[in-house]
């Protein structure tokens, strides 16, 4: 039964992931929000008692999705209009990182989601049921139909493309050490070397 319900997932679910990344940008502050809103949203769809009863799913989904924007937006407003007092009268210190660490680290996982959205179809699912669904390759090469070679392929394939992407937009320093190739051993004396 979960065979069938990873199967209905990503057939019925996942394969709007673009569409509905496309469509939360209308009602998000920035790609972070529009990841967490997409995870809880398939949170709450795989979670479903009787996903079969589902008529529409793309429909369902997207329904959820901006139920969960709309959700967001009225608590940021509501945390926006309360007011607190001068923090430092309180002695009250932020342990967070400071901003400019949190805009670079979520530059980079924009960038790395868009590394990813630009994978093609079949290598982006195979990376992303691997590297971010954590799933086995058995579970994958079950779900994919496709061979345990087939998912090592485009998992290498897509970390070498988004390491490359990543790369050129200046957001990975290029650290990996040239190694030079050993040299040949010289046998010396009177020819009895390991036959």
């Amino acid at each position: 039964m979960a065979d069938e319900r990873h199967e209905w997932f990503l057939n019925q679910i996942f394969r709007h992931r673009a569409a509905l990344h496309r469509y939360l940008r209308k009602f998000t502050y920035g790609a972070e929000d529009i990841e967490d809103l997409i995870q809880e949203t398939y949170v709450r769809l795989y979670g479903l008692a009787d996903y079969r009863a589902v008529d529409s799913p793309k429909a369902l989904l997207f329904r959820i999705a901006h139920n969960l924007a709309v959700e967001r937006a009225r608590s940021r407003k509501t945390q926006a209009t309360d007011s607190m007092a001068d923090l430092e009268q309180l002695g009250v210190y932020s342990k967070e990182v400071p901003a400019d660490e949190q805009l670079d680290s979520r530059r980079r996982f924009e960038s790395f989601c868009a590394a990813v959205d630009r994978l093609p179809p079949l290598c982006r699912r195979v990376f992303v049921l691997r590297k971010v669904f954590k799933l086995s390759q058995a579970e994958i090469s079950e779900v994919l139909g496709v061979s345990h070679s087939t998912i090592e392929k485009h998992v290498a394939k897509g970390l070498v493309r988004c390491r490359d992407h990543l790369r050129e937009l200046g957001l990975l320093e290029v650290t990996e050490a040239k190694i030079k190739p050993a040299a040949p051993r010289r046998v010396t004396g009177g020819g009895d070397a390991d036959e």
